[in-house]
């Protein structure tokens, strides 16, 4: 018996409709928001106990951003009269007709009333429809040598913004810097577990500008106090950067559970876009009123799950997925003798892992050594690798004000140019940091070169004695052999002492000079062999010309084939040298950061 066409019509339009009407009926559509509707909220004041709040429309914002409308509404109730909107309320679900609306999000700094911007939850849920792929970063890096060692800023700003990425620089999320009225995404609080109050001040500003509120609060061990109630639209939840003996949370509230999709905040954490990072519940230990913008403390309870995505509308966590984290061990040896270890996981993200590692021991300096006056740290970097040797990165920092955010830059840069890479095989298993912190400064100068002879014949030992200056005007002196190479040809050959940073400036043109790796194996290699700064190396080199291919030196190749290198049909990886090195040798450590360079010249004699 065939069906009627009407019938089937009929059908096809309920199986058609039936996804959006059941949608629709648990959101409240911003189209039929109006002026003077009344409705309430949830969050958290206190505890782990929901409340509710008040609310006014007074508007919607058309095309607040690119087809998003913000709807602006008065906030009233509980305890907002006193702290206004305040920072960790973002993604507080708001509902008209127990339906719900959307987040509250956004705010005036300063403002007299609680007057808040509400993210619709439609736009929110949109917009983490698709899974996208794990974040990738760039295809390839180009490795700098001299990147890591960097050289004192010239003022206290700079020094600060060294360790915030310049991929996060958010100068439009600044919160107080603007008294004009203005609708900003609410500050989300960062609260520090395990650090000194000196390291979260020296870092308030720049965090400010990411759109975050660096507070001294509690870890995860003051969860004992709490009792854990189900994750629910309203809970505040806490999204882990750093956990272990030292913690960062970022702290904000569940606007909406779908199974085991959580959406939260309403505005962007970071806008980071695809992420892995914990999602655990949080305890609000108490709501700080302030002038400028009240503030939530909190304190992270049980893991639930993992953030996933974070976008222009909200963050986006899936409940029972784990992130993965990498471990870290930090010792620090102190100028006491003392040794210190930490134990603590970071995020695995090619912005935050940089940031969280400068973050980190820049504290654990700071909170054991002095800020000012001459210091001395030597800081290892080893960083275990999946099917891969380690890669181990030296140096040594001096200085009288910086030294502790130097030794943070410097242990997180090999870091950051692994994570940089883009190269799919990186799978870092954990990390090592070591630091030998003395309370002086040991920088010393190359400033003479004694040679005993001025003609050699190959295989002959020539015999060089070294003068190295103090800070304090003391002369070191170093007595050293090198035999000239088998086999060279007679003629001029020059002979570069030099720290390993000059001589790597120098050779920008050799085949260790900046260069983009092939493949994560060139990339280790190329850390590895980095030259040290609490050293000396001799080099023998005369002037020839050859070519850098696909990252390797090929130095005295034939004309004919430099030409062919050289010629316009060839174009790629290849790069010109004009010198050919017959030995490099390096001297052994000092305790000293080394400066310096000279060049002499022997005769070799047939």
């Amino acid at each position: 018996m065939r069906m009627p066409a009407a019938i089937a019509l009929i059908l096809v339009f309920c199986l058609t409709t039936a996804a959006p009407l059941a949608q629709s009926a648990e959101f409240y559509p911003v189209e039929l928001v109006k002026p003077g509707q009344k409705g309430y909220g949830k969050t958290i004041f206190s505890g782990t106990k929901i409340s509710t709040f008040d609310f006014e429309i007074l508007g919607v914002l058309k095309n607040f951003g690119p087809k998003q409308d913000m709807i602006l509404a008065r906030l009233s109730g509980a305890d907002l009269d006193e702290t206004g909107v305040f920072a960790g309320m973002s993604g507080s679900p708001v509902y008209l007709k127990d339906r719900l609306l959307g987040a509250v999000a956004f705010s005036f700094p300063f403002s007299k009333e609680p007057i808040a911007g509400i993210t619709p939850i439609g736009d929110m849920v949109s917009v983490f429809k698709s899974k996208p792929p794990r974040r990738q970063s760039a295809a390839s890096v180009e490795l700098d040598p001299q990147s890591f060692f960097s050289s004192p800023p010239d003022s206290d700003a700079d020094l600060a913004s060294m360790l915030v990425p310049d991929g996060l620089d958010w100068g439009a999320r600044s919160q107080g810097d603007d008294l004009s009225p203005r609708l900003t995404p609410i500050a989300t609080p960062l609260n520090f577990s395990g650090f000194s109050a000196a390291s979260i001040d020296s870092l308030r500003a720049p965090l400010r500008q990411l759109g975050l509120v660096p507070v001294r609060g509690m870890g995860g061990s003051s969860a004992v106090a709490y009792n854990s109630q189900p994750l629910q639209a309203g809970s505040t939840i806490s999204v882990q950067l750093v956990r272990g003996d030292m913690e960062v949370n970022a702290s904000g509230t569940v606007t909406h559970i779908s199974g085991d999709k959580v959406y939260a905040f309403g505005h962007p954490f970071l806008s980071l876009g695809s992420a892995d990072m914990p999602m655990n519940q949080a305890a609000v230990v108490a709501v700080i009123s302030s002038l400028q913008s009240s503030q939530k403390v909190s304190a992270t309870l049980d893991f639930v799950g993992s953030i996933q995505q974070d976008r222009s509308t909200g963050i986006y966590g899936v409940r029972g997925a784990k992130p993965s984290m990498l471990p870290i061990q930090l010792k620090l040896e102190t100028s006491r003798n003392d040794l210190r270890t930490y134990d603590y996981e970071i995020v695995q993200d090619s912005f935050l892992t940089p940031f969280m590692i400068n973050l980190t021991v820049n504290n654990v300096i700071l909170s054991s050594e002095r800020s000012l006056g001459g210091q001395t740290l030597r800081v290892k970097c080893d960083i275990e690798l999946k099917d891969h040797p380690n890669v181990v990165f030296e140096s040594n920092i001096s200085d009288l004000a910086s030294t502790p955010a130097l030794a943070a830059l410097a242990l997180s840069s090999p870091v950051s140019a692994l994570l940089s890479s883009g190269f799919e095989d990186l799978d870092m298993e954990r990390v090592d940091f070591e630091i030998r912190a003395v309370e002086e400064t040991r920088q010393a100068q190359l400033v003479k070169v004694w040679q005993d002879k001025l003609e050699l014949r190959p295989g002959e030992k020539l015999n060089l004695t070294l003068f190295l200056r103090k800070r304090n005007g003391e002369t070191m002196v170093e007595k050293h052999s090198i035999k000239i190479p088998e086999g060279i040809a007679a003629g001029p050959l020059s002979i570069d002492i030099g720290d390993g940073v000059s001589l790597t400036r120098l050779g920008q043109e050799g085949p260790r000079s900046r260069f983009v790796p092939e493949d994560l194996s060139q990339l280790v290699k190329a850390i590895n062999n980095l030259k040290k700064n609490d050293r000396l190396y001799i080099r023998l080199y005369r002037e020839r010309s050859g070519a850098v291919i696909g990252g390797e030196g090929m130095p005295g190749l034939p004309p004919s084939v430099l030409a062919l290198y050289r010629s316009r049909k060839t174009s790629g990886d290849v790069r010109s040298i004009n010198r050919v090195t017959y030995l490099e040798r390096e001297l052994p450590a000092t305790d000293y950061v080394l400066s310096g360079r000279k060049v002499i010249e022997v005769q070799v004699r047939n």
